[in-house]
């Protein structure tokens, strides 16, 4: 009888512990407050060496690059994973593998102090809730990814723009701790894209990881940096300012086809298409930098508003060459039959003099031919200005077509050569 009960007792006694015993490998909380007794959050996870942290990215969006303020926004999934042996869970329960850590546990224990060293702005997401997930393996390794958006700065080089190839830098530094405490390396894929991800005005042509770590007088911190190589696309400034600035400029050329005397024709035509080359200039320059240095786009732009304005002036050297005096004063009078030596006409022209009728000795005799007996200077003024409309015809397209040969050459051919 006393060993039956005896044996009740134990079986009861087994039930009860092992009820217990599964009530407590349930409950991921309990087993985080067990890990968190005694634990000092302020304390490097490895008290003899350096923790090793690894970062990577997961990119959602580039949704700004600005050339003026020379930086970049990003909205992005910072990945961090070390290892803190405090927190190692095995030796409490061997089923549970992975702990989903709550709201706020980030701030019971150690994190890197991790920050963008080249950040302007940045800040948390947190509808419609805080985005930040934290994990705890059971073998003490810990998972921490945050949901940034941040505005990174960029240093450009616009001398080529717009056929420039960008490297913009995210730059990872620890805040306070130094390489004896800490150091970084990176994940097994560092950087990963959104299945979505587009740039509406540039290519990311290349990925660029390297070790920035760097001495100071405090001592040697740890950083890594990812640059992005971005290459611009030139189609939008192709419809937008290429091909309106070179039809502008053939457009100015019409009034070499328009007569000399339309004055009004064609100082209307140089005059619009040289403001209407300033105001795409402009354009084109309102939302860049006030640099110091000429622009592959500035090059372009002033040369089609000299090729402009070269053809207004080519227009006031025609003018003035048509207008040119005809024969002196005391040469002025009218036209009358040549007589022949039998008193008959014959055919050309003399001009006599109408200004002094004494003056008999300077009348000028003209022999009729392709002039007409016109007076050489009044002929020869109007057939240069035309001969100078007639050259302006070629020489102007062939030299704006030179310098499109030359501009494409020195600009276009090194842009399609990255890859």
């Amino acid at each position: 009888m006393l060993a039956s009960n005896v044996l009740v007792f134990l079986t009861c006694l087994i039930g009860t512990y092992t009820h217990l015993g599964s009530a407590v490998i349930s409950n991921e909380t309990q087993i985080f407050n067990l890990l968190l007794q005694d634990y000092d959050k302020d304390a490097s996870p490895n008290q003899n060496k350096a923790t090793e942290v690894r970062l990577g990215v997961y990119i959602n969006s580039f949704y700004s690059i600005n050339e003026q303020t020379m930086d970049y926004s990003v909205s992005m999934h910072l990945r961090q994973s070390w290892q803190d042996p405090r927190l190692k869970f095995s030796d409490i329960n061997s089923r549970i593998a992975n702990i989903r850590l709550a709201e706020n546990s980030w701030n019971k224990i150690w994190i890197p102090d991790t920050f963008f060293r080249n950040e302007k702005g940045a800040s948390f997401h947190e509808v419609t809730v805080k985005n930040r997930l934290l994990r705890l393996a059971s073998t003490g390794d810990v998972w921490y990814v945050a949901k940034i958006s941040a505005v990174l700065s960029c240093p450009m080089q616009l001398q080529l723009y717009p056929f420039d190839t960008q490297s913009c830098p995210m730059t990872f530094e620890s805040f306070g701790y130094t390489m004896d405490t800490m150091y970084f390396s990176w994940l097994d894929h560092p950087v990963d894209f959104d299945e979505n991800f587009r740039l509406p005005q540039f290519k990311l042509v290349q990925l660029v990881l390297r070790d920035c770590s760097q001495n100071s007088t405090t001592g040697a911190f740890p950083c890594l940096e990812i640059r992005f190589i971005l290459r611009r696309n030139i189609g939008y400034f192709l419809i937008q300012v290429y091909v309106p600035s070179f039809f502008i400029v053939i457009i100015s050329w019409v009034s070499f086809w328009i007569n000399v005397d339309a004055s009004a024709a064609r100082v209307t035509i140089g005059l619009l298409t040289i403001l209407m080359t300033t105001m795409m200039s402009g354009g084109a320059s309102a939302t860049l930098p006030r640099v110091s240095y000429i622009k592959a786009i500035d090059v372009w732009m002033i040369t089609c508003l000299v090729f402009v304005f070269t053809s207004l002036i080519e227009y006031a050297v025609v003018n003035v060459l048509a207008r040119r005096q005809g024969p002196p004063s005391h040469l002025q009078g009218s036209a009358i039959p040549r007589k022949g030596p039998d008193g008959g006409e014959e055919c050309g022209t003399e001009w006599v003099d109408g200004g002094n009728p004494t003056a008999e000795n300077d009348t000028r005799r003209l022999e009729s031919g392709e002039d007409g007996g016109k007076p050489p200077e009044v002929v020869d003024g109007i057939l240069l200005a035309r001969r100078v409309d007639t050259f302006s015809r070629f020489f102007f397209p062939l030299s704006f077509l030179l310098f499109n040969f030359v501009y494409w050459m020195a600009y276009a051919v090194p842009y399609r050569s990255v890859p």
